[in-house]
């Protein structure tokens, strides 16, 4: 009996291993996809938090609705994963996912846009 219950142990441990590695590889793939918004002028910085992207940003391009569907798409074909891309102003530095107040959100995945409330 405590064999088997070892052995259970064992699997629960190295599963719960194999699911943060995987979690930092997701983040790593996903910054890899959207550095390029780093060098849009009005984007101030970015924040990877699991699979959503914190895009704070300083002005609005005359693009900004493609920017944010473009990071969206780069990052679900990327990840193979559901990605968010949160907008925000540039001041809100500490903003925290699903909180308000934030400019815009857009969902893609498996390739496809979902939802997006960019309509600027």
């Amino acid at each position: 009996m405590t064999r088997i219950l070892c052995i259970a142990l064992f699997f629960a441990l190295s599963l719960n291993i194999s699911t943060s590695a995987q979690a930092k590889s997701l983040e790593k793939e996903l910054k890899k996809s959207v550095k390029y918004l780093e060098k849009v002028p009005e984007v101030k910085w970015l924040k990877i938090v699991k699979n959503n992207v914190i895009v704070g940003w300083k002005g609005f391009p005359s693009n900004f609705n493609l920017l944010n569907t473009e990071a969206a798409l780069k990052g679900t074909r990327a990840t193979g994963r559901a990605v968010n891309v949160w907008s925000v102003r540039h001041t809100q530095k500490k903003w925290i996912t699903g909180t308000r107040p934030y400019l815009c959100k857009t969902t893609a995945k498996n390739g496809t846009v979902k939802r997006t409330t960019c309509n600027f």
